[in-house]
């Protein structure tokens, strides 16, 4: 059965409504570098020099005051015709604010975070090595790490003494560095040793080191390293590192080298687009799917409410790796160490999603913690722990306790809830969206089932049938939750995907499937980007447009 209109006739129509909408100011288009100044207040703040003085630390308030301001007026009054460029207007400039968030009131991003760096002098200990030092705070610390406070990380890689950092004020730091590539670095030699580098004082090293603090979502061979789906640093590395060393090293079969990292990931992009090709052409079938999410749309399909929730939620996770999947490909294979020298080290780039048996042995918890992305997790858990202590004010035994965890827990879905809020207010078909009522309470409504699975565990549990039950029936009725739930909460957020136009994007060039059958071969087209002229020099640039 087609579907009674066209995608084609509906991105023609949002067309015409963004040309109605510039023509009448409700809207303007949203113009790099113009609109795009937040991030660049972010990195210009965290570039500056090293210093204590106080002046510069209470800069971050309103430079982030301003940075809110910025964002929060793109979300409010740009928009794109393009469904790709106009949710991503509303969910990266949500991510811009907590992002900044983080790394200026959650935390200090020029003194709480330090990233593994090899340099080319060694660490020469000193006959005083029972005596204080001078950390890069200011602090005095034990080498021992007795009185140190630690750094704000929630994950065991950043319980380092401050004794083992190299200090931004030592000018062996300024050295050029070269991180880990699959050679081991063996451990007699003189000249190469690891070290936690905190904020240098060289500008070429500081910008490197800021770009990198920035656009390392997951903290790959920093401080704040996410605790899943990352590789740990490898153990040439960990055994250079003065003790307390980061988490275990796997053992080195796990770490890929390039090539094994090419192939894995190519064979699996080509899977993904096989996969992307197959949903375009199912979707393009059902009105659905074209901005018409109503339980009575006509489907093509059996039972409809579950091939559309499976549909959806498999689109949105080839969506996601097929993009992931090209930064390995482009940057570590196809770049190398070459141009981009140590961030091409085959190790910074793991599976950006975990494996699926995390869902069977934790169930809902499972699903999010293990197996899901963890791009946003930092964010997502600096909101929450900034929450608890500097909010709610929770007293520190009570942090650790399962109402502090449920604080935690909520703050996060409830930011990743206001991140998907925003950009269904910005993608094209927002007329058809409800931001609060479909995105925001998906992922609000997780918490929920995440405490519900655990306290239905923990009864059973209590009344000794949990042990008495085999574990592979114990893991099934982990599966049987999830689905369960996906399918209770899943049709809010798939809904809100379709309503919007999200699955009017065009993933790839060649449509193999839709080539065969007819319906064209070439899929992309138009004008992706242009120039834009406004009244004043500093509101022109260019435009984003899509294919």
């Amino acid at each position: 059965m087609a579907a009674p209109f066209g995608a084609r006739e509906v991105l023609d129509r949002f067309h015409v409504d963004y040309r109605a909408a510039l023509n009448s100011g409700d809207y303007h288009p949203f113009v790099w570098p113009y609109r795009a100044l937040g991030p660049y207040l972010l990195v210009f703040y965290l570039l500056l020099p090293p210093t204590q003085s106080r002046a510069v630390h209470l800069a971050r308030y309103p430079i982030f005051a301003l940075i809110v301001y910025l964002s929060v007026t793109a979300i409010r009054d740009c928009r794109s015709p393009a469904v790709t460029v106009g949710y991503g207007i509303g969910l990266l400039n949500a991510w811009t604010i907590l992002w900044s968030a983080t790394l200026l009131i959650f935390n200090d991003g020029r003194k709480d975070y330090q990233r593994i760096e090899r340099q080319e002098r060694p660490y020469v200990a000193q006959e005083n090595d029972e005596t204080l030092i001078q950390n890069t705070q200011g602090e005095t610390t034990a080498l021992d790490g007795s009185t140190m406070d630690g750094l704000k990380s929630l994950h065991p890689m950043a319980e380092i003494p401050q004794s083992i950092v190299a200090s931004a004020d030592d000018p062996e730091t300024d050295y050029p560095e070269v991180w880990a590539d699959q050679e081991p670095i063996p451990s007699d030699s003189p000249n190469q040793t690891y070290v936690w580098q905190p904020l240098p004082r060289s500008f070429p090293h500081r910008l490197d080191y800021i770009l990198d603090l920035i656009t390392n979502f997951r903290g790959l061979r920093w401080t704040h390293q996410a605790p899943h789906n990352t590789f740990p640093p490898p153990p040439h590395i960990r055994s250079s590192l003065p003790p307390p060393s980061p988490p275990p090293s796997l053992p080195p079969s796990h770490y890929p080298t390039r090539l094994t990292l090419f192939t894995k990931n190519l064979a699996s992009f080509l899977l993904c687009s096989l996969t992307l090709d197959a949903l375009k052409y199912l979707t393009s079938h059902d009105a659905y799917f074209l901005t018409a999410p109503r339980s009575s749309t006509p489907s093509p399909f059996p039972y409809p409410r579950t091939t559309r929730v499976i549909i959806s939620l498999v689109f949105v996770y080839a969506s996601l790796l097929n993009i992931f999947l090209l930064g390995p490909l482009l940057l570590s294979c196809a770049l190398g160490p070459t141009i981009l020298g140590p961030h091409a080290s085959p190790w910074l780039y793991p599976p950006q999603f975990g494996p699926l048996s995390s869902i069977a042995t934790n169930g809902l918890a499972g699903l999010w913690a293990g197996w899901w992305h963890q791009l946003f997790r930092h964010g997502f858990e600096s909101a929450g722990e900034y929450t608890s202590t500097a909010i709610l004010r929770l007293p520190r035994r009570r942090r650790k306790s399962t109402a502090g965890a449920a604080v935690r827990v909520a703050v996060a879905f409830a930011c990743s809830g206001i991140l998907h809020a925003c950009a269904s207010r910005t993608i094209p078909g927002a007329a058809h969206t409800r931001p609060w009522g479909r995105s925001f309470a998906f992922f609000a409504a997780q918490p929920v089932g995440i405490v519900a699975q655990r306290a239905g565990s923990a009864w059973l549990r209590r009344q000794g049938y949990r042990e008495a039950l085999p574990w592979w029936l114990r893991r099934a009725g982990n599966v049987a939750v999830v689905v369960a739930w996906c399918w209770l909460t899943g049709p809010w957020i798939a809904d809100e995907f379709a309503a919007g136009g999200i699955w009017l994007y065009e993933p790839l060039p060649v449509s193999l499937i839709r080539g065969w059958r007819g319906e064209g071969w070439w899929r992309w087209g138009g004008k992706w980007v242009r120039w834009y002229s406004a009244d004043r020099w500093w509101k022109s640039g260019l435009v984003f447009m899509g294919g």
